[in-house]
């Protein structure tokens, strides 16, 4: 009886700093366009995972104004994390026939010039010192105005 106790304490206390590991990051995003559709975001925890795009965490966040803020419970690490709006709601990063993403993302440590580099290239370090994040989202296709003399343009930036 006596160790059968012993056993649950022990237990009941493992359990209990396996969840004070994870710590509550403040994730804050801005660029965000207001009712244009929930805010998808993937946590990775690897190069492997971000290469295969398995993500470690999700979050889905209702665009409810142009920043928006989230807690999202992760363990001391290194991650990436990506971002988009999803303006047409299908539930999927649109692209065009090249793989452009024809709506806005936001990565970390990226400045939304030039093409995005790997996991080592975006990853942040979260610990007890760091754990707020801000992403903006931006569009890397922007569409400009129909000049009289041609079509519509996209300029990358």
């Amino acid at each position: 009886m006596c160790k059968r106790a012993v056993f649950a304490i022990l237990f009941l206390i493992a359990a209990a700093l396996c969840g004070a590991l994870e710590l509550e990051v403040r994730l804050t995003v801005s660029g965000v366009k207001p009712g244009g559709g929930t805010v998808y975001a993937a946590v990775f925890d690897s190069a492997e995972g971000y290469r295969k795009n398995v993500p470690f965490r999700t979050l889905a966040i209702q665009a409810s104004a142009e920043t928006i803020r989230a807690g999202l419970p992760l363990p001391p690490g290194e991650y990436v994390f990506s971002l988009y709006q999803d303006r047409n709601s299908n539930g999927k990063l649109d692209t065009n026939f090249i793989g452009i993403p024809t709506e806005p993302v936001g990565i970390s440590n990226y400045d939304g010039k030039g093409p995005p580099g790997g996991f080592q290239k975006h990853k942040i370090h979260i610990d007890a010192s760091s754990l707020g994040i801000e992403i903006r989202l931006s569009e890397i296709l922007q569409r400009t105005e129909a000049s009289p003399s041609g079509p519509d343009r996209f300029i990358i930036g």
